[in-house]
């Protein structure tokens, strides 16, 4: 018979001992963190596919900041363009060319309206997130639009857009405020000849487009312009030529272009009813009555042409200054024209105007002035700048309407304030027409929200992309790494059962107690 010595049992029984410990204090470890292993070498198994799990989520991890950041500026870009949308909107029903009322202030409640719709439109222009202002262009750090205050009256004795509409006015509208056409009546060869002449001036004021007359008595012509003398330029002429005395019915037309490329047409009709008023002119009955219809058409024209030139010609005059102050004249050399004070030609030094934008500016792309890598083969772009014609524009169209003076020049004279009205009218029916959307083509503040609102879009989807693979590394890496602790516990619970007995039988065997084995 085979007998296992004393020595080699109580060895055999130690290490089985010592194994169950281990394992108990393993188990217990596992307990505890939840995890397998301390070290990826304890589950050498799946150890490879852990690390990369773990490096997968890692790189999605390094976006997660910029992303967040970005989804917070294209939320409030998103937002910002809403409102804009909405000062457009409402300031299109705030500007009615019907509505001429003035408070004490000398504004039309339109005005008063609109300024406050501006003021909101400045300060959204504004918006900043996180130190970057989101219609700053590249790299902005400082607000990119400025006040109120000085976009109208400047600083720093650089012009305001109220200064430049005026000189623009006068330029326009000339000291006579008759768009530069001056008249005359002169007779050689005994036939009464009205002449109307342009103001040859850097193109301010009316152009002669055309003239006709109705009237077998009445002969016309156009002459052109003559430079040949460069000291004393000759502007073009429309000639009317009265060679009979008209009768009852005869018109005589001409046709004045406005410096937008629209155009007015003054018909007078010859009249013997003094009476008649406006668009009418009466013919003579003095001694010399083809000279005296000549004259009575001449002084026809003038008012005419007065009441175009302070009304439609001026109401142009003000556009035209607003887009040179805002920048919108699409010429291949964007340095703003600015009107001598005295109108007799264009200031040749720069630098006149106030900014109203600071923020950057290229010829670049906007969009690009801010791209965020948002996953490893995917960016997005949505920068923006204020300049941009969607922003620039609508801001234009309420400055001019804002900074404009609807007040009589002569207060509470009928024919003045009849002017006054007539500018309101004009004005307003051009603001509001400049401000809506035509048809059912979008704004140019809803253009720029709809590009704004897939790159959002394509964001939300990286993001969301991101969160569930995210989510499937960490479930598969939970399999890999994590134990189930229920299943732990009653390892734990059959190792300790185990392991009781076993120093039970050791101690029997060796006089041992659990209490000094463990000591």
């Amino acid at each position: 018979m085979t007998t296992i010595g004393y020595s080699k049992s109580h060895s055999y029984m130690l290490d089985l001992l010592m194994q169950q410990k281990a394992q108990l204090e393993n188990k217990s470890v596992q307990l505890a963190s939840g995890l397998k292993s301390q070290t990826y070498g304890g589950i050498s198994a799946d150890s490879r596919m852990a690390l990369e799990l773990r490096r997968e989520i890692s790189s999605i991890e390094v976006y997660e900041d910029s992303n967040t950041l970005a989804s917070i500026q294209l939320e409030v870009m998103g937002e910002s363009l809403e409102h804009m949308e909405q000062m457009r909107s409402e300031s299109v029903s705030a500007i009615d060319d019907n509505n001429y009322t003035l408070t004490t202030s000398g504004q039309t409640t339109s005005q008063q309206a609109t300024e406050i719709m501006m003021l909101e439109t400045i300060s959204v222009l504004n918006s900043e997130v996180n130190g970057y202002y989101l219609f700053g262009g590249l790299g902005a750090t400082e607000p990119p639009v400025a006040s109120m205050d000085v976009i109208m009256d400047g600083q720093n004795g650089q012009l305001g857009l109220k200064e430049l509409m005026e000189r623009y006015e006068n330029a326009h509208m000339g000291t006579s405020e008759n768009g530069r056409i001056e008249s005359n009546v002169t007779a050689p060869s005994g036939v009464p000849t009205l002449t109307l002449q342009q103001d040859n001036v850097e193109g301010f004021g009316f152009t002669i487009n055309s003239i006709s007359a109705t009237s077998p008595d009445v002969t016309t012509s156009v002459v052109p312009e003559d430079l040949t003398d460069p000291a004393n330029p000759e502007g073009v002429q429309g000639v009317f030529e009265f060679t009979d005395t008209p009768v009852v019915g005869d018109v005589i037309e001409v046709e004045l272009g406005l410096p937008d490329g629209t155009t007015k047409v003054i018909q007078l009709t010859a009249t013997d009813d003094t009476e008649a008023g406006s668009g009418t002119f009466l013919i003579g009955t003095g001694t010399d009555p083809t000279l005296e219809s000549a004259q009575n058409a001449k002084a026809a024209f003038d008012a005419a042409i007065s009441d175009i030139a302070q009304t439609d010609l001026r109401a142009v005059a003000d556009i035209q200054a607003g887009e040179e102050f805002f920048g919108n004249h699409g010429r291949p050399d964007p340095a703003p024209l600015v009107p001598l004070a005295d109108g007799s030609g264009y200031e040749t030094a720069t630098d006149l105007l106030v900014e109203w934008y600071t923020g950057y500016d290229d010829d670049s792309d906007p969009r690009s002035d801010k791209i965020v890598q948002i996953d490893d083969d995917v960016s997005v772009e949505y920068g923006a700048r204020a300049n941009e014609s969607e922003f620039s524009e609508l801001l234009q169209n309420m400055a001019v309407f804002i900074a404009a003076d609807f007040t009589a020049a002569v207060p509470d004279d009928p024919e003045s304030e009849a002017l006054a009205i007539s500018y309101y009218s004009t004005l307003a029916e051009r603001s509001e027409d400049a401000l809506s959307a035509s048809g059912n083509t979008n704004s140019g503040v809803q253009s720029v929200a709809v590009e704004m609102s897939v790159v959002n879009a394509t964001l939300s989807r990286t993001v969301d992309r991101q969160d569930q693979l995210t989510l499937s590394y960490q479930n598969t890496l939970t399999g890999l790494e994590n134990v189930d602790k229920t299943e732990v516990g009653t390892e734990i619970a059959v190792l300790s059962t185990n392991l009781e007995a076993s120093y039970q039988a050791t101690a029997m065997l060796l006089g041992l107690s659990i209490t000094n084995f463990l000591r």
